[in-house]
């Protein structure tokens, strides 16, 4: 039966301000070997899936510096410190990236995007009959346009990779599958 490996020992690793790398020295239940496992400190984070009264998908493009690309993706951001809790993450950050708002959010997923490295749970949210009210009000390190898409379209577009933004992908194949 799998257990836990315990923690030997804990140091800090470099903060990189957006994120920290811890090392845990960490003992094998199986075989009582010690090892080194590198984790990031990374926030957790929200993404939404906004539709309109005429089911269309309020979704963004933006420029992602890690892979060099323009990607099509859900709303969403990291939940703040000063956010009480992700729910309002969720509307704070659909209202700022598009200018919509969502009355009622439910909470569609709690996902763990890469446990073997990363502590962070990334939570999906649905926004049904979404409504613009505002102009988006981005960061200053933000450049977002903002795209409706049909939902119909969703499972071509995701076949032939027109959206192929893995949580956003994952969220989307979430919401088709459960409504089928």
């Amino acid at each position: 039966m799998i257990k836990p490996w315990p923690i030997i020992e804990s140091t800090k690793g470099p903060d990189m301000s957006l994120f920290r790398i811890r090392i845990n020295r960490c003992r094998s239940p199986r075989t009582g070997r010690e090892h080194d496992f590198y984790i990031i400190d990374f926030p957790s984070w929200v993404q939404i899936i906004p539709i309109t009264p005429d089911d269309q998908i309020v979704m963004v493009r933006q420029y992602r510096h890690g892979c060099g690309q323009i990607f099509l993706e859900l709303p969403g951001g990291l939940i703040d410190e000063s956010d009480l809790s992700p729910h309002q993450t969720a509307k704070r950050e659909l209202l700022e990236e598009t200018g919509y708002r969502a009355e009622n959010l439910i909470l569609l997923t709690r996902i763990y995007p890469q446990p073997a490295v990363l502590n962070n749970k990334g939570l999906t949210y649905l926004a049904r009959q979404v409504t613009k009210v505002a102009e988006p009000n981005l960061d200053p390190a933000e450049d977002i346009e903002v795209c409706l898409v049909e939902l119909q379209r969703i499972p071509e577009m995701i076949r032939v990779g027109e959206i192929n933004h893995g949580q956003t992908v994952m969220a989307l194949s979430v919401y088709l599958l459960l409504n089928k």
